[in-house]
């Protein structure tokens, strides 16, 4: 009897339904938060009589497949988009279509995350809620890339000359110097000395600005003794397979370790066109809720709950059987 241990697959399997549909509905208010869903697949069946199988030189009959129960894929993430609400923050940013920002972890990774809850650190800084610095990108199609005596990045898009953001100065004392004169990108659109090295850049409001104002383009602007200037450029990073990205806490999304997964990491300003797909458009002073369905999830988890309750009674019943057939006696 096969009943055991194919039940036995189906109660693992409801288990992290149930666990999966739990960790929905408990992010049910968590910005950004994007459902999940355990994909079911049908486990390799095992052959109880085999095709062409003959006896006394007479065919038996048709091959006869047994099937073993239910495996678990995969959980996959449902990046449909999300509510987005007003929150009257100036720094608070929601992405309405494709598209992440990106920003750097306190170890150096590069992170990806939907949540644009962001504010200024002491250095000015634009850092989200957990500290993560958002991190400047530069959209391959910029030429002409140039830092100057201030720390200032700039260059051309459709020649159109660009601010992208400041190179900052990580030391205690404040000192230091900026690498002025040309400089590169990597395959990440992050900005590179003449060395080769990455250069601590971010987009940062000076002191003294007022009136910050980020349109839907990305472009960070403010006033500086009484003129309007351009501060940054927030660019967002987007991904032919955003299924492929693994989940990291804190609303991060992380590349996985194996290349290829998610396709190419391409990089542009909002409401701009990257290799035929759509980078999203920001939606200023407002925040993306979560995309859980809260009915659908209740009504999923009653009909995973019932599923569970039955390959609990098939074990049960299958403990039965086994039973009457040990209690046998010739």
């Amino acid at each position: 009897m096969r009943i055991l241990n194919t039940a036995a697959t189906g109660v693992r399997a409801q288990q992290m339904a149930l666990d999966t549909l739990g960790n929905n509905i408990s992010n049910v208010n968590t910005p950004g938060y994007k459902a999940q869903r355990v994909e079911f697949a049908e486990a390799l069946a095992s052959e109880m009589r085999p095709a062409g199988q003959q006896f006394n030189e007479q065919a038996v009959g048709d091959r006869l497949p047994v099937g073993a129960g239910v495996i678990l894929p995969t959980i996959s993430s449902n990046f449909k988009q999300g509510t987005i609400m007003s929150t009257g923050n100036p720094f608070d940013l929601a992405i309405e279509g494709e598209g992440f920002f990106p920003v750097r972890t306190a170890d150096g990774t590069s992170g990806y995350t939907r949540v644009g809850n962001f504010q200024t650190d002491a250095q000015g800084k634009l850092v989200n809620a957990d500290g993560y610095i958002l991190e400047l990108r530069i959209p391959t199609e910029a030429i002409d890339l140039y830092v100057n005596e201030t720390g200032k990045i700039t260059g051309f898009i459709d020649e159109e000359e660009r601010v992208f953001g400041q190179v900052v100065i990580d030391d205690a004392e404040g000192e230091g110097y900026y690498p002025e004169g040309p400089i590169e990108v990597d395959e990440s659109g992050r900005p590179m000395d003449w060395n080769g090295d990455l250069l601590t850049a971010a987009l940062v409001i000076p002191p003294g600005v007022e009136e910050v104002q980020i349109d839907s383009n990305g472009v960070i602007r403010g006033t500086i003794d009484g003129n309007l200037e351009t501060l940054g450029q927030i660019n967002l990073a987007s991904f032919a397979n955003p299924e492929g990205l693994v989940k990291g806490g804190d609303n991060l999304y992380l590349t996985p370790e194996a290349p290829g997964v998610t396709g190419e990491e391409l990089i542009g300003t909002p409401g701009s066109q990257v290799q035929e797909r759509n980078v999203g458009m920001l939606r200023t002073q407002s925040l993306e809720q979560s995309n859980v369905d809260l009915a659908a999830a209740m009504t999923d988890l009653i009909q995973v709950q019932r599923a569970y309750q039955i390959n609990a009674r098939m074990i049960t019943n299958g403990d039965q059987m086994w039973s009457m057939a040990n209690s046998l006696r010739r």
